[in-house]
């Protein structure tokens, strides 16, 4: 069947469901997939993001700097991007870290390191 044959309904189908697959990449609801804080260089924000940043962010944008983060870190040989830290306890590392006086020029990533080094010997782990 040709696509002169089906009409202009079942274009607006088409269309209408392409464009559904295609807001399920972005994020689910048709918006664009939300960036971290901080400068965006090559898609990510994980380089450069600072203290400072992450206390201007919102709530979704701080979530997608962890997960950019732990992307970025996520050596390219794993079958995944599972880290020891959890996305809430990296949240509550930045809160804490960020929190303090004269904190702002801190890099999150390298906070991300070192808190996920350790992850696995806290108490409260999924282990």
């Amino acid at each position: 069947m040709t696509l002169d044959r089906l009409g202009a309904p079942a274009l607006a189908v088409a269309a209408a469901m392409l464009a559904a697959a295609l807001g399920a990449c972005q994020g689910g609801s048709g918006a664009p997939a939300t960036h971290g804080v901080g400068q965006l260089r090559a898609n990510s924000t994980a380089q450069f993001a600072n203290c400072t940043d992450w206390r201007h962010g919102t709530p979704a944008e701080r979530y997608a700097t962890i997960r950019d983060i732990r992307g970025q870190l996520t050596p390219q040989t794993a079958p995944n991007e599972d880290s020891d830290l959890s996305d809430d306890q990296a949240y509550a590392v930045f809160e804490n870290s960020c929190g303090t006086p004269g904190a702002g020029h801190l890099r999150l990533y390298k906070l991300y390191a070192r808190a996920q080094a350790f992850a696995r010997f806290r108490p409260d782990s999924n282990d």
